[in-house]
């Protein structure tokens, strides 16, 4: 045969492929255990075993060391197919004994595709090592794949189990591990010797402050709901407490609790959250669900508003085993939706909050210090954030007199308070307004009845009441089983009526009316005479 009619090797797979490594469990305990003469029958029988299979399943042999290969494949189904085949020769074939019990080499097998291309015959590229890694995971018997070898391959949900996110050392980012599953096959192992990744939830900066009410408000929808929507003011600490709170139950979701902000795709979010690239061609939200379809998870989905309904309801559908908790301004208004309204801090909470904002700048002021003015602004916090300036700068007794003099202005220096409000205001309807202002002109609240009252007045509705408490701008307070009373908080009253904290606690006085330059910007649109505003009952 001449040089040109010479067989050239077939190329090496590019593009898409398929890894796959091998090795023997325990390889250096059999060798010492048998001998170098009897390891060495056992080594080739297996490696004369293995290379059948891969001549029948069109697999490369990149590279043999030892007890290991090293294989690449065009195709993830037939890299799948391969590693069940060499399994299956293994337990198939006949093996020397030792005292009755089988010297059968209990082999562990790992799989992922990736995006790769040949060079100097083998392979450069961090997907080789994360195929090593997923080998170096599995048990003796076992084959492990990543949950992109799986995809790649088409394998339905009952020729695979997923085990979960592991963080694989050496390497970025989690890698999703599934155990391939065939008949004659074993199906249970001990978890993968690798750190399980069970949560996207950021680091904290410093430790929140801890709200066990509204983490119990949350534990008790939860025991009953797959989706809570948890509202409230921009500033609220809504965030804050929906993170503290997930963390507490990272025990209670066998495949992780995972963070992420809406943001213009949900989609999208959630597959960067879930460490997962986008497919080509393909939305990233049904991605999304295609992952998290079995996933028994906990979704902390930040940020949401109601252009995100249609895509919450589909997680939740497609997925029967998952849970949302979906933290906004107001609520999506789905179906078996449960909604938590984050409202005032408790004293001590709100105390709490504003000596670690004091920390923060450098000022000496203690939770007791603090305590005095958190009472007098309702343990409303985004009124705190707005004094915490001035009560680090001076003291919690400057802030106080400060507030009393002039509290507006003390609660809007820079703006950004009025503005939060506003923007809370002109986002609700009108009748809802409309109940608000009349709300705010009563400093004790009021009954259910009294609403009613209003309502049928002011041509409303009991759902105008619900819309104000769905986002924090009416509390809900319960002094007795059968008599709650709804209120506004203070800093919203003085903001809305313009009067100040003294005047709102003194009962003797007259109730103040609607401050007009408010009336002009969020009661236009109810389209009410300013007589008939100022006629509170």
């Amino acid at each position: 045969m001449d040089r040109g009619s010479a067989a050239r090797p077939a190329p090496l797979p590019s593009g898409d492929v398929t890894f796959m490594f091998t090795d023997i469990e325990g390889s250096t305990r059999l060798a010492s255990g048998l001998g170098a003469e009897r390891y060495r029958v056992v080594l080739h029988r297996h490696r004369a075993l293995v290379r059948e299979v891969l001549r029948a399943t069109g697999g490369t042999e990149i590279d043999t060391e030892g007890d290991s290969f090293f294989v690449a494949f065009h195709d993830a189904a037939d890299a799948c197919a391969a590693a069940i085949g060499i399994q299956r020769a293994l337990r198939a074939a006949d093996w020397p004994d030792e005292g009755g019990r089988s010297l059968r080499p209990r082999v562990r097998i790992g799989l992922h595709t990736g995006e790769a291309w040949p060079s100097a015959g083998g392979y450069a590229t961090p997907e080789v090592h994360r195929t090593a890694r997923i080998c170096s995971a599995a048990h003796g018997d076992q084959i492990l794949a990543s949950a992109d070898c799986a995809a790649a391959a088409g394998l339905p949900p009952a020729a695979m189990r997923r085990l979960g996110d592991f963080e694989l050392r050496g390497l970025p980012a989690a890698t999703e591990l599934v155990q391939l599953a065939a008949p004659g096959l074993p199906t249970a192992f001990p978890p993968p010797p690798a750190r399980p990744r069970t949560h996207h939830l950021p680091a904290d900066l410093k430790t929140p402050v801890p709200r066990p009410a509204e983490y119990r408000e949350l534990d008790r929808a939860f025991a009953t709901h797959r989706l809570v929507s948890l509202t409230g003011l921009g500033g609220c600490g809504k965030t804050t407490v929906a993170k503290a709170w997930a963390k507490r139950r990272l025990p209670f979701y066998e495949h992780g609790v995972w963070y992420c902000r809406a943001g213009g795709d949900l989609g999208d979010a959630l597959l960067n959250a879930l460490g997962r690239r986008p497919e080509a061609l393909r939305p990233p939200i049904d991605t999304a669900v295609d992952r998290l379809r079995e996933s028994r998870a906990l979704l902390v989905l930040d940020d949401l508003d109601r252009t995100h309904a249609a895509e919450v309801e589909r997680l939740l559908r497609d997925c029967p085993h998952l849970a949302v908790l979906a933290v906004g301004a107001r609520p999506l208004e789905l179906p078996g939706e449960a909604k938590r309204a984050l409202g005032l801090a408790p004293e001590d909470v709100s105390a709490a909050i504003l000596a670690g904002y004091c920390e923060e700048r450098g000022a000496p002021w203690t939770l007791a210090d603090c305590r005095p003015l958190a009472a007098a602004v309702d343990g409303f916090v985004p009124a705190l954030t707005a004094l915490a300036e001035v009560t680090a700068l001076g003291s919690p007794g400057v802030a106080l007199r400060y507030l009393s003099d002039d509290p507006a202005g003390a609660l809007d220096g820079g703006g950004r308070f009025r503005a939060a409000i506003d923007e809370a205001v002109a986002a609700i309807s009108g009748p809802a307004r409309a109940v608000l202002l009349e709300l705010a002109a009563r400093s004790g609240g009021a009954t259910v009845d009294a609403v009613l009252d209003l309502c049928r007045q002011r041509d409303g509705s009991l759902e105008a009441l619900v819309e104000l408490v769905d986002v924090a701008l009416v509390v809900i307070e319960r002094p007795a089983m059968d008599q709650a009373v709804y209120r506004v908080p203070a800093p919203l009253r003085w903001l809305l009526t313009g009067s100040t904290p003294e005047a709102v606690r003194e009962p003797a006085r007259a109730r103040p009316t609607v401050a007009a330059g408010l009336v002009g910007r969020i009661v236009h649109p109810v389209q009410l005479d300013d007589a008939r505003l100022r006629a509170v009952a």
